[in-house]
């Protein structure tokens, strides 16, 4: 393949109002939640754009020519990886015939702005199949209305989108660094509960009010740098996942990496490697008194939480970038 691959890095952070997302955000009774992100402007690491830029790295390392392509400011760039960067203001939308452009499934359309261009669409969260099209395009596929490819970052994405859309994708499985996601049990501190607030707060704050009557030692954090981040889960005991709905949640596999014991909702995706009983306990996506329950049960049973913790860390060390690498070169190859 001689062509360029860009990988778009959508404008996540802007400000303007989608009238379409405002309604779902009233539908779902969180209009506030929805104005206050359009008004916070902050730029946070997004695990999906992460998944971008190493897809990026892997090719690079493959001969590839290949840049992540920014639509606005948002770089997302938060975990140093060593990689040219282009901007669509010095690339535009006319490429060549042999070129590549691989889209998220947040913003889809972003991707059939392109001309003559090969167009890959990136399904990194099922849920997103129902919400980020038009309504014009409602029942129609990713293939329907533009893209060459699908793939997905999990086995549970690709059969949502072979149920939902009727159409194949190709699974790329997510990978982790272990160089850099490992345990180190002298820091851990006995019975520290960490849990991310991106999403899903509201439930957290239920599970913690279940739990009132008990002293959990929660450390809850956001927006942290991968180094933050995994010092984090070191230190960690238990990690509390509380998001839905997700791909392969990147999270709770980071932290069976670092050693910690997980507990809490799989937002479907995550039931590929957090199996109930085994590798985490695991909650109904929104039942938070079983998760509470759950986490309680992991607290006060320590011969359980060692063999959830080593059963885990097991399972998740099988997640490697090796073998996502090693899919991401198949796939590119096919296309040669």
């Amino acid at each position: 393949m001689k062509g360029t691959i860009y990988y778009i890095i959508p404008d996540i952070f802007n400000r303007k109002i989608n009238f379409r997302q405002l309604l779902i955000s009233v539908k779902r009774g969180n209009m506030l939640g929805y104005l206050k992100s359009r008004w916070n402007n902050v730029h946070k690491p997004v695990g999906g754009i992460k998944i971008f830029y190493q897809h990026c790295l892997m090719l690079r390392e493959l001969g590839y020519s290949v840049y992540p392509l920014t639509m606005g400011d948002y770089v997302g760039n938060f975990f140093g990886y060593d990689l040219q960067i282009k901007a669509i203001s010095d690339v535009g939308y006319t490429l060549k015939n042999d070129d590549i452009v691989v889209c998220c499934e947040l913003h889809p359309y972003d991707g059939l702005k392109f001309k003559n261009a090969k167009k890959i669409l990136f399904m990194q969260n099922w849920i997103n199949l129902d919400n980020r099209l038009k309504k014009q395009d409602h029942g129609k596929s990713y293939i329907d209305i533009g893209y060459d490819y699908v793939i997905t970052c999990g086995d549970y994405c690709t059969e949502m989108v072979r149920k939902k859309m009727g159409i194949d994708a190709t699974t790329i499985t997510n990978g982790i660094d272990q160089s850099q996601f490992f345990p180190d049990p002298d820091r851990r501190i006995e019975n520290r509960v960490l849990v991310m607030s991106r999403r899903n707060v509201g439930d957290f704050n239920k599970i913690k009010e279940l739990l009132a009557n008990h002293a959990i030692d929660f450390k809850v954090v956001d927006g942290l740098t991968q180094s933050q981040i995994i010092a984090e889960y070191q230190q960690a005991d238990i990690f509390l996942a509380i998001g839905y709905p997700e791909g392969l949640p990147l999270p709770p596999m980071e932290a069976m990496n670092c050693g910690c014991a997980v507990v809490g909702f799989t937002g479907g995706g995550g039931r590929e490697y957090m199996i109930d009983g085994e590798t985490a306990l695991v909650a109904d996506d929104g039942d938070c008194a079983a998760a509470a329950a759950k986490l309680l049960e992991l607290i006060n049973d320590k011969a359980l939480k060692e063999k959830i913790r080593a059963n885990g860390t097991q399972k998740a060390q099988t997640y490697t970038l090796a073998a996502c690498k090693q899919k991401v070169a198949d796939f590119y190859k096919g296309l040669s």
